[in-house]
C-alpha cells in the first residue's frame, strides 16, 4: 500500500472510522509489516499522555480536546472502541514493539475552526455524486449499506483494492483541500520524520481515506523534520482527556456524526462475523419493539429472517447485511404507513415512527464505557470531589433527596455549590423544587443528587471551561452571554444562576442588562426579565450586600421603561403580553422593598398613567383590567362597587375574558370575592348562546390565574347561588375539576347540538 510519488517504506492506511473491516486491515498491516513506527490521525498534543490509552479501560472511550478563552471554548473529540482501526493501530503497534504517535494538529490550532468533530472528513458535491452513482451501480440505497456491501463484506485479498479505488473516486488522486491542507501536511511531515528515524524499518499511518493520497504525497515534499504543535495562544486554556463515551453518543444517527452507525450490531461483526450479528439484531429489535408495547410473534420472527434472507440473495449479498435486516424488518414489523423514507435511507432525518426509532436504538446498543483507575485527569474533577467531600454532598450509590433552606447558614455554601454544577450541566444534579416568582423572603429549594454513568465523562469535558467549579461555572455563563448579547431572557437567567451560585456579577453583565431593560420594546420580553429580576431583588440580602444595589439600579431601569412602553400599547394581544410587565411593577410598588428615592418619586406618574389607561375607552381590554388590578392591589383604588362598575364597561363577549385575565392577574386575591363573582355571573346570564361560546376561550384563560382549590371553590359558590344544596354543590364542584374531557370541547359539542337542533326545526323534522 505504498505509493511511488510518497517516501519508500511508508505505507498509509486510508479508513472509514469505526469500521470492523478497517480495523481488521490495520491489524493485518501491522503484524505483516512489523513497522518502527506507527502514527495515527488524533490530537499530537496528547502523546505525551498514551499511557493513559494503554490502561485497562473498558471501552468505547475517546480523547477529549478543548481549547478555552475569554471568547468561548471549542472542543473536538476523537472516539475509540474495540473495532475502531485507530484503537487496533494502537494495539496491535504496542504488540508488535512499533513506537505509536497521534500525529494530527491538537485541537487549539485554528486550522481546525469551530468543528467538534475532527474526524469529520469534508466531502463535497463531487465526492457525494460519485458515491450516488457508486451506490446505484451496486444497487445500495445510501452510504452506509454501499459501505457495507463494498467493504464489510468484501473477502480480505480484495479489501486493499476496493478501499483505494472508493477513496479515489471520493477524491481523485492529486486532488488537493485547502481546509484540510494544514492538517495533511502537518501528518505527512510526522511520516517524514518517523521514516528518517526508523532506520530503513516500514512506517505505517493510519487516517481516514479522504486524506491517504494527500498525505503520501506531502510526506515525498517533506524534509523529515519532526513538526512540534504549537503552544496555545496566550490566555488560552487548552488540554486533552481521555473520557468514557458509550454506543449511542457514537452511533453516526444519534451522537458522533462523522463514524459508523449501529455499533452495538458492529461489534457483533467485528467479534463473530455477520451470521452471528444478525442473530443478535434479531433478538435486540424484537426486544426493543416488545417492550415498545409492539407484538412481535414467532411468525412474525419467521417471515422477517426469510424476507432478509431473501433480500440478500437478491442484492447479491455474501451474507445478510445490516441493510437487509432493517429493510427486513421495516417490510415486516411496521404494520402502519410512514409519513417519509426511514432513516437509514438516502436523505432521510431520523424517522419520528416509534418503531423505527426503537430499531435503530436496538442497533445502537447499551454499551457504556468506564475509565482504569489512575487514568489522569483535569484540575476540575479533583475541585469539585473536594467541594462536594467538604459539603458532604459526595454522591453515593442511591439517590438522594436535599432539602436547603437560605436563612440557614450552613445551608447556603451548598445551594451555591448545587447551583454552580447546574450550571455545568453535569448529569446526575437537579433542583426539583424552588422559591416561586413571586414569593418574597429567603429561598428554600430541593434538590436531587443521583449516581449517573455519565457523571465522570461530563465533569471532565467541563473542565474546558475552567480548572477551578467557580471558574467553569463564571466561564460557561459569560459563553452563555457571548453567544446572545442582546437577548433578555439570557441575560437576566445568567444573572439569577449567577446570583443563587454565589458568583460576582459582573459590571459587563449588568450594564448589558440595563441596556437591554432600557430599550426593549417588547412587553412579553421585557415582563419576563422583570419578573425574574424583582424576584431576585425581593430576596433581599439573601445574595449578599453587594447585589442589592445593583438589582435596586435593574429595577429602577425596568420601572422607568414600563412606563412609557404600558403607555403607548393599543393592541389587545400587547395588552395580553404586558400582563408579566405590570406584575413585575406591582410587587415591586406593593412590598414597599426599595426605599431608594428614585423608585418611590416612579410611583405617583406610573400611578397616573395607569389610571390614564384605565380611563381611557380604546385600552386594550386586558391592559384596563390589568391596570385596575394594580391600583386595587397597591392600594390606590378600593375593590367595591367602584371597581366592579369599571369592570361593566367590559361586559360584551369579546372583552370580558381578557379584562378579567388582567384583573386576576394583578389583584386575584383582593377582588375574587362574592360580589365579584356576582358581578361576572350577571354579566354572563345576559348573552346568548353563541355569545357564551365566543368569550368561553378568553373566560377560561382569564380564570386559569386561580390555583386549582380557589377554583373549585368558585365553582361551588356558583353551583350555591344556582340553587344546589351545600353537599351537591361541593360534589358537582369537585367533580367539574376534575373531569376529563376538555370544556373547549364540550361547548363545541353543545354548539353543533344546538346547530342541528335548529336546522331540523326548520324544515320541522321535531
Amino acid at each position: 500500500m505504498s505509493d511511488p510519488a510518497g517516501r519508500e517504506g511508508l505505507t498509509v492506511v486510508g479508513v472509514r472510522h469505526h469500521s470492523p473491516a478497517c480495523a481488521g486491515l490495520v491489524r493485518r498491516t501491522i503484524e505483516r509489516l512489523r513497522p518502527a513506527f506507527v502514527l495515527i490521525e488524533g490530537p499530537a498534543d496528547f502523546n505525551p499522555s498514551l499511557g493513559d490509552l494503554a490502561l485497562d479501560h473498558a471501552l468505547p472511550v475517546a480523547i477529549f480536546s478543548f481549547r478555552a478563552d475569554a471568547q468561548g471554548s471549542v472542543a473536538s473529540y476523537s472516539p475509540f472502541c474495540a473495532f475502531s482501526p485507530e484503537w487496533q493501530a494502537l494495539v496491535s503497534g504496542r504488540a508488535a514493539g512499533a513506537e505509536t504517535r497521534f500525529c494530527d494538529l491538537p485541537a487549539w490550532d485554528p486550522a481546525f475552526g469551530e468543528r467538534r468533530n475532527r474526524y469529520a472528513d469534508p466531502h463535497g458535491a463531487r465526492a457525494e455524486a460519485a458515491e450516488r452513482a457508486l451506490a446505484a451501480a451496486l444497487g445500495a440505497e445510501d452510504q452506509d449499506a454501499l459501505w457495507d456491501a463494498l467493504a464489510e463484506a468484501a473477502p480480505e485479498a480484495e479489501l486493499p483494492a476496493r478501499l483505494a479505488r472508493y477513496f479515489d473516486l471520493l477524491r481523485p488522486p492529486g486532488t488537493d483541500d485547502p481546509a484540510e491542507e494544514a492538517r495533511e501536511r502537518f501528518m505527512a511531515a510526522h511520516a517524514a520524520h518517523a521514516l528518517r528515524e526508523a532506520g530503513g524499518r516500514p512506517v505505517v499511518l493510519v487516517c481516514g481515506g479522504w486524506h491517504a493520497d494527500a498525505i503520501r504525497r506531502y510526506a515525498g515534499e517533506a524534509d523529515g523534520t519532526r513538526p512540534e504543535p504549537a503552544e496555545p495562544e496566550a490566555g488560552m486554556r487548552a488540554g486533552s482527556f481521555v473520557v468514557p463515551t458509550s454506543y449511542p453518543r457514537l452511533d453516526r444517527f444519534s451522537g458522533y456524526s462523522a463514524g459508523m452507525p449501529s455499533p452495538g450490531y458492529y461489534e457483533r461483526v467485528a467479534a463473530d462475523g455477520f451470521a452471528a450479528a444478525a442473530d443478535w439484531a434479531f433478538d435486540a429489535i424484537s426486544a426493543a419493539l416488545r417492550g415498545a408495547g409492539q407484538v412481535v410473534s414467532t411468525a412474525d420472527r419467521i417471515a422477517w429472517a426469510v424476507h432478509a434472507e431473501g433480500l440478500a440473495r437478491l442484492r447479491a449479498h455474501p451474507a445478510v447485511l445490516r441493510a437487509d435486516l432493517i429493510d427486513g424488518a421495516l417490510a415486516n414489523l411496521v404494520k402502519d404507513a410512514l409519513d417519509g423514507p426511514p432513516a437509514w435511507s438516502a436523505s432521510a432525518a431520523v424517522p419520528g415512527h416509534p418503531a423505527l426509532l426503537a430499531m435503530l436504538r436496538a442497533l445502537s446498543g447499551t454499551r457504556e464505557g468506564r475509565l482504569a483507575p489512575g487514568t489522569r485527569q483535569p484540575p476540575l474533577v479533583a475541585d469539585v470531589e473536594e467541594r462536594l467531600r467538604a459539603a458532604g454532598l459526595a454522591p453515593g450509590p442511591a439517590r438522594h433527596r436535599l432539602a436547603l433552606d437560605w436563612a440557614e447558614p450552613g445551608d447556603r455554601p451548598r445551594a451555591h455549590l448545587l447551583h454552580q454544577l447546574l450550571i455545568l450541566g453535569l448529569p446526575g444534579v437537579s433542583r426539583s423544587e424552588g422559591p416561586d416568582l413571586a414569593e418574597p423572603g429567603l429561598p428554600r429549594e430541593h434538590f436531587v443528587l443521583a449516581p449517573h454513568p455519565h457523571w465522570l465523562g461530563a465533569l471532565i469535558e467541563a473542565s474546558q471551561w475552567g480548572g477551578t467549579l467557580s471558574m467553569a461555572a463564571t466561564a460557561r455563563l459569560a459563553a452563555r452571554v457571548e453567544a446572545a448579547p442582546d437577548s433578555l431572557a439570557v441575560l437576566a437567567g445568567a444573572l439569577s444562576e449567577a446570583l443563587f451560585s454565589g458568583l460576582a456579577i459582573e459590571g459587563a453583565l449588568l450594564a448589558a442588562l440595563d441596556r437591554g431593560l432600557a430599550g426593549a420594546h417588547d412587553p412579553a420580553e421585557l415582563g419576563a426579565a422583570g419578573r425574574r429580576i424583582v424576584r431576585l431583588h425581593r430576596f433581599g440580602t439573601a445574595f449578599g450586600e453587594a447585589a442589592r444595589p445593583a438589582l435596586a439600579r435593574l429595577c429602577l431601569s425596568l420601572v422607568a421603561r414600563a412606563l412609557g412602553l404600558v403607555e403607548a400599547i393599543a393592541d389587545p394581544r400587547a395588552g395580553l403580553d404586558a400582563l408579566d410587565l405590570l406584575i413585575a411593577c406591582r410587587d415591586l410598588f406593593r412590598d414597599g422593598a426599595d426605599a431608594r428615592p428614585e423608585l418611590a418619586s416612579l410611583r405617583p406618574p406610573f400611578v397616573a398613567m395607569l389610571g390614564r389607561r384605565l380611563a381611557d375607552p380604546q385600552a386594550p381590554p386586558a391592559l384596563a383590567g390589568a391596570a385596575l388590578g394594580f391600583l386595587v392591589a397597591c392600594g390606590e383604588a378600593g375593590a367595591g362597587p367602584e371597581a366592579l362598575r369599571r369592570l361593566r364597561r367590559f361586559g360584551l363577549p369579546d372583552r370580558l375574558g381578557d379584562c378579567l385575565a388582567g384583573l386576576f392577574a394583578l389583584a386575584r386575591e383582593e377582588i375574587a370575592d362574592e360580589a365579584t363573582l356576582a358581578s361576572v355571573e350577571g354579566l354572563v346570564a345576559a348573552w346568548g348562546d353563541d355569545d357564551f361560546l365566543r368569550a368561553l376561550p378568553s373566560l377560561r384563560m382569564a380564570f386559569a390565574w386561580f390555583p386549582p382549590r380557589e377554583r373549585e371553590r368558585i365553582a361551588v359558590a356558583i353551583l350555591r347561588r344556582s340553587g344546589a344544596g351545600e353537599a351537591r354543590a361541593e360534589a358537582e364542584g369537585l367533580a367539574w375539576m376534575r373531569q376529563r374531557a376538555d370544556p373547549l370541547d364540550q361547548a363545541e359539542a353543545l354548539a353543533r347540538e344546538a346547530r342541528v337542533a335548529a336546522r331540523l326545526a326548520r324544515y320541522g323534522l321535531t
